[in-house]
């Protein structure tokens, strides 16, 4: 039995577009159709492309999120603080080769690509109510919320 849930992937994917259902698509197990129990890129060659390594970087955190809010599994299930390590790990990179002026720039920088991000989750979670995210649904009660 599988503790990760079935989404609906291609509803989700179908909403956004196509470099945004490509992250959302990554969090989906080809075999089982499933969530994945695990990030998408576990490996990230930091010094290869940069766009496929911010690609693989962004897809890592929306899977993060997803599994987040659908999973009340334990190990899923807490909060999601160092969903963006690799997305910071490739605006490092970028800044010590010189595209951004200084850190101050840079952070700014991830921040509009993490709000953005943010909201792709929010439109994937849209295509299923509130009471079907089990992971929310825990962390809503927990905070007396729900």
């Amino acid at each position: 039995m599988s503790i990760m849930p079935k989404l609906p992937f291609e509803a989700m994917r179908d909403i956004c577009d196509e470099k945004s259902g490509r992250m959302i698509w990554a969090a989906r197990n080809s075999r089982t159709g499933c969530l994945r129990a695990s990030k998408p890129f576990g490996r990230i060659d930091f010094h290869g492309d940069g766009d496929e390594a911010l690609f693989k970087a962004c897809a890592n955190y929306v899977w993060r999120m997803l599994c987040f809010d659908f999973v009340a599994y334990r190990p899923h299930s807490c909060m999601p603080c160092t969903a963006d390590f690799d997305i910071g790990a490739v605006y490092h990179l970028r800044e010590r080769c010189g595209d951004y002026p200084d850190r101050d720039a840079r952070l700014r920088a991830e921040r509009v690509l993490r709000d953005s991000l943010d909201a792709l989750v929010k439109q994937a979670e849209s295509v299923l109510p509130v009471t079907e995210q089990k992971g929310a649904m825990a962390w809503g009660k927990a905070f007396g919320i729900v």
